[in-house]
């Protein structure tokens, strides 16, 4: 492929592996330990290197990937300068936070559901959220909430609003906030607006309506897609945002055609390359029909390199997010910043 950087291309190959091994005694912070989405319940690190940002999960033995502290990131037989960032809360340079524990949908990708049937169901309270954030303020230019559903979404939401406003009151319009809910109704979107959310992502998951159903069978389909265009009614281009997952065992057409018809309606896609859960494996390939795996680099770049055209062509803009993945950028091959 032409005019990739070598840094976006190792990146690539990084993300297609998805893990490395590294001696836990020497690495210089704690690992990033998620409890929601795919990566719940699993360590993981965030490497930097020549102005790129990678997040891998920890391999208990590993001898294709391994990061060596002071050294870099050993791939195969070729060694990348490479160096451990710190994450603030999930990710680095944001409070990025799960508000619920729990959720009750259960799509197949999903580890949170499996995980909270083993712990205590927790829910962060706002006043609860605000001394997390206090706490690492000085460490952070945003802060991402994110939530499961254990009750209704109307209840949900209701606390997630609840959670922003007290965030806007304590520290003003000097930190950005981002939410990722799961909406239904066109008010939960007003209302998170009007608490004081400057993003919002609300996940595609996958474009292609028989793979969502297959791997998200207890949300609506259309419903989804609606609430993400009404979305950028009240929060503006370049302020909403998206997950579409790539290796679910959708067509390859249907990724490009989801970044497209997003764009349309002025949503900018997070490509996420699926991260196969050992705590899912099993219903992700019964869902699936063994089709889930996680997609080559050589996927990611093609798709990433499509989505850069029609980003530029629809004049929408990764650089101008300030909170969340588009951020963070460590998960994705991510056009105009990674391309």
């Amino acid at each position: 492929m032409l005019d990739i950087p070598k840094a976006t291309l190792v990146k690539a190959k990084l993300l297609e592996y998805g893990r490395v091994y590294v001696d836990r005694k020497r690495l210089k912070y704690f690992p990033d330990h998620s409890t929601a989405g795919p990566s719940a319940g699993v360590d993981c690190i965030f490497l930097g290197f020549e102005g790129r940002l990678v997040r891998l999960s920890l391999a208990e033995r590993d001898e294709r990937c391994t990061y060596i502290p002071n050294v870099g990131v050993k791939l195969d037989e070729s060694v990348y300068p490479a160096y451990e960032v710190e994450s603030a809360l999930h990710c680095p340079g944001q409070a990025f936070l799960n508000l619920d524990s729990n959720c009750r949908f259960n799509c197949k990708f999903c580890a949170t559901p499996v995980l909270s049937s083993h712990v205590t169901h927790r829910v962060l309270r706002e006043e609860v959220v605000v001394r997390i954030v206090e706490r690492v303020k000085s460490k952070i230019e945003g802060i991402a909430l994110t939530t499961g559903v254990f009750g209704t979404v109307d209840e949900t939401v209701e606390h997630m609003v609840r959670v922003v406003a007290a965030l806007r009151e304590y520290f003003g319009d000097g930190l950005p906030i981002g939410v990722e809910p799961l909406v239904t109704k066109r008010r939960h979107v007003d209302m998170l607006y009007s608490a004081g959310a400057d993003e919002v992502k609300v996940n595609v998951e996958s474009y292609d309506p028989e793979t969502f159903r297959r791997v998200c069978p207890k949300i609506d389909y259309n419903t989804n897609l609606e609430m993400l265009r009404y979305a950028v009614r009240v929060f503006g281009e370049n302020h909403v945002c998206s997950n579409i997952i790539v290796g679910l065992g959708e067509d390859e057409e249907s990724v490009d055609e989801g970044v497209r018809a997003l764009a349309e309606w002025g949503v900018v896609a997070s490509l996420r390359p699926l991260s196969v859960n050992p705590f899912v494996r099993e219903q992700l390939a019964e869902a699936t029909g063994g089709r889930a795996r996680r997609p080559s680099a050589e996927r990611l770049l093609r798709h990433a390199l499509k989505q850069k055209l029609v980003l530029e062509e629809k004049g929408l803009d990764t650089r101008k997010f300030k909170t969340m993945c588009l951020k963070c950028t460590a998960c994705d091959i991510v056009p105009q910043k990674d391309l």
